[in-house]
């Protein structure tokens, strides 16, 4: 993706917020708030002085994750739905996920449970 930023001017699409960055504060951002995943919010409408996308929390919550739970039929239900049992297994899976690609893209996604 590198040699595309020779070419100016030169723009990443935010994948959270769906906006086109300058190429050099988009990969900066990247580099920032997420070196191994490489995707988070890399747009904000309020952009804080120091860069840190950590500056606001986001509002999306580990609770409001999708599942699908069903065997045939799709069935849908949110981590928060679950009762303690069920989020005693859970979380450990959802929370790495989360992790692994940020709370910030979570609502993007359902989670298939086999």
């Amino acid at each position: 993706m590198t040699y595309k930023a020779e070419y100016k001017p030169c723009e990443l699409l935010c994948p959270v917020n769906m906006k086109w960055v300058d190429f050099e504060d988009g990969m900066k951002r990247l580099e920032e708030c997420s070196p191994t995943r490489h995707c988070c919010a890399l747009f904000t409408d309020s952009p804080s002085p120091d860069h840190k996308y950590n500056a606001g929390k986001p509002k999306f919550k580990i609770e409001d994750i999708m599942l699908d739970i069903g065997e045939k039929e799709p069935q849908l239900v949110q981590v928060g739905m679950l009762n303690r049992q069920g989020r005693e297994f859970i979380d450990p899976h959802v929370n790495e996920f989360a992790s692994e690609i940020g709370i910030d893209m979570c609502s993007k996604f359902v989670i298939k449970l086999r």
